[in-house]
């Protein structure tokens, strides 16, 4: 690894050993900005999180890293997104709704085993560059795909949470029935079974199920991969009233709105984690609510598509649990938590003269301990804290955006950048230091990589309904109809 500066040397040394304590200026513990604290880390699990003088009366053989300028935080946790859309982001600029229809599974439909890697390890890079510990996927592969996308993560060493399950056409008329259906089911709950142990390999690997959400699953399907990821613990994963066409879709179809076709097929509780939520009524949020179901609030996937915004603020005030997802839009979490904030602003703080619309400690709380909480991995990380895995951030406090310091957190959700994380940490390793990977080149992976990139959007069966820009602005100068509106 080619080293930048000093300062960057002097903090990647003490991660070299299996038992490393380090003293930032700043270390955000879940009560909020703390100083003077030590946070030792042994073969990968915080051992230790205290005052100095505490840590010298009970360590005092162990050395004590000086971090000066610089502040650790908890790596942040991508509670939704898809790692085969790696590819084809720009191509959503200006698309109407659905576009999961037309590009996204189009796109992930023409991948196989070596695409898929490449487009995990590729999404993965940025993630990590963004200072994003653990990533949880969304999607329905077979074991070869998956395995693909295994390799990628520990290939990188980001946190993985695997997800795999069953789709059904999502014309209604053409799902099975009876007996067809009962053998679809039979053979999803296999599968289930086979992804769990395929994911017992690594402690950086975690297993989830999914079904796409109301449009392309039944209500048997649904409440039978439900029910047997409550009985083994393990997430279960749908999309939840994201757009205007699926909830009406529901509602002539079911007579009811998603979530509660939902509750009615026992696809809501603790162990259940519905993305997006945008369009939930009052009476919705309290099934949330009272169910104990989790919530991933992807603000950034709103403002692309064009949805409604998910009423955080109104989960934060009834308890709903939730986190912050990406949804493959762009994977920097300071700009998820600066557009979490945002969006709320927008969508009710403006109105009401709320000029605090959560404070920045909400939003940094819910992209790292709310995430870690509604994927499942609330004991492991999302929090610096004893007995959690080392999962955090360096970052650099000495830049003029950020000086001079008055509230760290605000900081966090509106001046930092991804260009002032030091080094990234996944399992008490570094991964990252000074946005570039530790043991293997991310330009030569990009430059070897781009053709098959490019190769696999051309081949796709995409439809864009909205013209490149260069189109519309040719269109403009010469005073023709820029139709921009589609």
């Amino acid at each position: 690894m080619q080293q930048t500066n000093d300062g960057l040397q002097t903090a990647m040394d003490p991660l070299k050993s299996a038992t490393y304590a380090l003293a930032p200026e700043i270390l955000l513990a879940p009560s909020g900005r703390q100083n003077g604290q030590i946070l030792m880390v042994t073969d990968g699990e915080i051992k230790f999180i205290g005052p100095r003088e505490k840590f010298k009366n009970l360590y005092p053989d162990t050395a004590i890293s000086e971090l000066p300028g610089k502040a650790i935080i908890p790596g942040f946790i991508d509670a939704h997104t898809h790692v085969g859309q790696a590819f084809g982001k720009s191509l959503t600029g200006g698309e109407p709704s659905q576009i999961w229809k037309r590009i996204w599974v189009p796109l992930e439909g023409n991948h196989d085993v070596d695409s898929i890697y490449v487009s995990a390890k590729w999404m993965f890079l940025e993630a990590l560059r963004g200072g994003i510990t653990t990533i949880n996927n969304f999607a329905i592969l077979g074991p070869d795909k998956l395995a693909s996308i295994h390799r990628a993560a520990l290939d990188v060493g980001i946190r993985l949470v695997s997800s795999t399950g069953t789709a059904e056409p999502v014309d209604i008329e053409s799902k099975s029935t009876g007996a067809a259906r009962n053998k679809l089911i039979d053979e999803a709950l296999a599968q289930a079974e086979a992804h769990i142990k395929a994911c017992e390999v690594d402690r950086r690997l975690s297993p989830s199920i999914c079904v796409p959400g109301v449009q392309g699953a039944s209500g048997e399907l649904m409440s039978a991969l439900s029910q047997f990821c409550a009985t083994t613990n393990t997430l279960f994963q749908i999309h939840t009233n994201e757009h205007h066409v699926e909830v009406h879709w529901s509602v002539v179809q079911y007579g009811l709105r998603p979530l509660e076709y939902f509750a009615q097929n026992n696809a809501v509780g603790p162990h259940t984690l519905h993305h997006h939520a945008a369009l939930v009524t009052a009476s919705e949020i309290e099934l949330l609510k009272d169910t104990g179901s989790g919530v991933s609030y992807n603000p950034l996937a709103s403002v692309w598509k064009g949805d409604g915004v998910a009423p955080a603020l109104a989960f934060v005030a009834r308890g709903v649990r939730f986190g912050i997802g990406s949804d493959s839009t762009r994977l920097d979490a300071f700009r998820l938590l600066e557009n979490a904030e945002a969006c709320q602003r927008h969508a009710s703080g403006m109105q009401l003269a709320d000029f605090s619309c959560g404070a920045a400690w909400t939003w940094v709380d819910a992209a790292t301990r709310g995430s870690a909480d509604v994927t499942g991995l609330g004991g492991t990380t999302g929090e610096l804290r004893k007995g959690l895995r080392a999962d955090f951030l360096i970052l650099d406090m000495q830049t003029p955006e950020v000086l001079p310091s008055w509230d760290f957190e605000w900081e966090l959700i509106r001046l930092y950048n991804r260009d002032q994380i030091v080094a990234v940490i996944v399992d008490g390793k570094p991964v990252m230091a000074g946005g570039q990977p530790i043991d293997w080149s991310a330009s030569e992976f990009l430059e070897n990589n781009l053709p098959l990139a490019v190769s696999r959007v051309n081949a796709a069966p995409i439809q864009i309904k909205h013209q490149p820009s260069d189109k519309h602005r040719l269109k403009s100068r010469t005073g023709a109809q820029t139709n921009d509106q589609i």
